[in-house]
């Protein structure tokens, strides 16, 4: 049976930056004119955090459960149209217990003042209960790559344009691409215990401000923190003019330009 990501009990979609959720940028270089001004972003996945595994502790068992998490992202800069996947196993996981990870699964940085940065990034996350022991996903991903399915549907993702009419496709096709991944998993609960889709977009405002902007989003059973952080060429010049540090404190500014590794594979 394939599995259900769209469930009203796990699923929760949104788009952009929740209400309520604060930036850590100070409010002296916080405004972003246009899109334009942005020189870099990253979207960092925290540890989720689950609330109900859904696997009842019966004496002498602890009630732990097996975990996959399946993280796709997409955007429409040039060199990541495509997009990038990710998957990993973790066992015996208890009620109210975080998930080990927390890692960056998205980041641009403008190299030259003609790079365009993106407009669109899209995020799903799914938090799925293994019924067995857990497989190697190294060979899921494998094995999902020669599916004619998925070879489909990452054509069609290459041949999108970067206009809003057409891109805004993208969530479907993250969704069929997720029962793909799903289908080659097997021996797993047919219901995810949490499951967030989200896009953020520039139409929508949420590359507006610098720095953090820390993200909550909630599920029945699973908790999903994200941060988005947003560098912009004002924050730059603040810091070449010696701006005072309290200014800029609370920003993420790598001024060494060591190189960011994202953990996720090429679709």
């Amino acid at each position: 049976m394939a599995i259900n990501f769209l469930d009203p009990e796990s699923t929760t979609v949104l788009n952009g930056i929740l209400r309520g959720s604060t930036s850590a940028a100070s409010p002296v270089l916080n405004n972003i004119i246009t899109s334009k001004d942005v020189s870099g972003i990253e979207v960092r996945m925290l540890p989720p955090f689950i609330k109900d595994n859904h696997t009842e502790r019966i004496w002498p068992f602890p009630g732990l459960a097996q975990m996959y998490c399946l993280t796709i992202v997409v955007s429409d800069v040039t060199n990541q149209l495509a997009g990038a996947i990710d998957l990993k196993g973790f066992p015996r996981m208890g009620d109210n217990e975080f998930l080990p990870m927390n890692k960056t699964i998205f980041y641009w940085q403008s190299e030259n003042d003609t790079d365009k940065g993106p407009s669109q990034i899209h995020v799903f996350c799914s938090i799925i209960k293994s019924k067995k022991s857990l497989r190697d996903v190294a060979k899921v991903l494998g094995e999902m790559k020669d599916d004619d399915g998925y070879k489909g549907l990452i054509g069609s993702l290459s041949s999108l344009t970067k206009t809003a009419a057409q891109f805004n496709v993208v969530t479907d096709i993250i969704l069929e691409l997720a029962g793909v991944v799903g289908k080659y998993l097997g021996n797993v609960e047919d219901k995810p215990i949490g499951t967030v889709i989200n896009s953020y977009t520039t139409l929508h405002g949420d590359f507006d401000n610098a720095g953090i902007s820390p993200l909550l989003y909630n599920t029945p059973d699973t908790d999903f923190k994200f941060e988005v952080v947003v560098r912009n060429k004002a924050i730059l010049q603040a810091l070449a003019k010696g701006q005072p540090a309290g200014a800029i404190a609370e920003l993420r500014i790598d001024n060494n330009g060591d190189e960011v590794n994202v953990d996720m594979t090429p679709l």
